[in-house]
C-alpha cells in the first residue's frame, strides 16, 4: 500500500492503541500481575472508564489529572503511547510503503520499546515479552524478502559470550535474546554491530555521568535494554549512511 495520509493516519492510530495497551503491559507484567481487567488510579484505586481511556486525548481532556481524586496522571503513559504510534509509523516512512513487512517490523520495535521501559524500572526482561519480540522480529526478516542468519547470530553471539565468561554478572541471558531480535531487526550483520557499538557508546557515556554525579555507585546494576533500543533505532534509519562514510 502507498504511503498516503489517510494510510499513515490509520497506521499512526493503530499504534497509539498498541502503547495504550503498553502501558498495561509494562505496569502489570515485572510486577507478575495479569494484563486482563479493567485498568484503575493507582491513587484512588477507582476503575477507569472507557471514555477516559482514548491514547492521549483522554490524558488532554483530563488536564493529566485522574477524573475521580484530581491526581496526576504519570506524563509516561502519553508518552508511550506516542512513543509507540512513532515506531509503527518509522518503518513505513522509511521504505515509503505500508505492506506486513513494515507493519511487523514496527510492532517489533514496539515491543522491543517496552523491554526498555520494563528495564529501567524494574531491570527485568520478561520472557512473555522478549519471546513474542523474537518471533515478530524473525517474521518481519522473513517478509523483508531475504534473512541474514548472520546478523542474529552474531547479535545473540556477542551477547551469549559475555555471559558466559562473566557467568550472568555482567548481563543476563535476556540480553541474548535482545540480540537475538536486533539482528532480525536490522537484517545484516554490519548494521547489527554498529548498533551494539552504538549502544554501548550511549551507555558508557550515560553511566560515567552519572558515577560522577553520584547518583550511581560501582557494582550497581545498569538496565542495558534501553541503550540497545537506541542504538537499534539509529542503526535503523541511519545505518546504511554510517557504513558508507565508514566505507565498510
Amino acid at each position: 500500500m502507498p504511503l498516503s495520509v489517510f494510510s499513515l493516519g490509520l497506521l499512526f492510530l493503530f499504534g497509539l492503541a498498541l502503547g495504550s495497551f503498553g502501558s498495561v503491559v509494562v505496569s502489570r507484567v515485572p510486577k507478575n500481575k495479569s494484563i486482563g481487567g479493567r485498568s484503575q488510579c493507582p491513587h484512588c484505586k477507582q476503575t477507569i472508564a472507557a471514555r477516559d481511556l482514548i491514547p492521549v486525548l483522554s490524558f488532554l481532556i483530563l488536564e493529566g489529572r485522574c477524573r475521580h481524586c484530581r491526581k496526576n496522571i504519570s506524563l509516561c503513559y502519553p508518552l508511550l503511547e506516542l512513543s509507540s504510534a512513532g515506531l509503527i509509523i518509522l518503518p513505513a516512512i522509511l521504505e515509503g510503503y505500508i505492506d506486513p513487512f513494515t507493519v511487523s517490523l514496527g510492532t517489533a520495535l514496539w515491543l522491543f520499546l517496552l523491554l526498555a521501559v520494563m528495564d529501567s524500572e524494574s531491570q527485568r526482561i520478561p520472557d512473555v515479552v522478549s519471546m513474542p519480540l523474537i518471533v515478530v522480529a524473525f517474521l518481519a526478516a522473513y517478509l523483508r524478502g531475504e534473512i541474514s542468519w548472520l546478523a542474529p547470530l552474531m547479535g545473540g553471539g556477542f551477547f551469549l559470550l559475555q555471559w558466559a565468561v562473566s557467568r550472568g554478572r555482567i548481563l543476563g541471558s535476556g540480553d541474548i535474546f535482545i540480540g537475538i531480535a536486533m539482528g532480525c531487526i536490522l537484517g545484516t550483520w554490519p548494521i547489527t554491530l554498529l548498533a551494539v557499538g552504538i549502544a554501548y557508546v550511549v551507555g558508557a557515556s550515560i553511566a560515567c555521568y552519572f558515577l560522577a554525579s553520584g547518583k550511581y555507585t560501582r557494582g550497581m546494576r545498569i538496565a542495558f535494554v534501553p541503550y540497545l533500543f537506541v542504538g537499534t533505532v539509529i542503526a535503523l534509519v541511519f545505518g546504511e549512511r554510517v557504513l558508507k562514510l565508514l566505507s565498510i
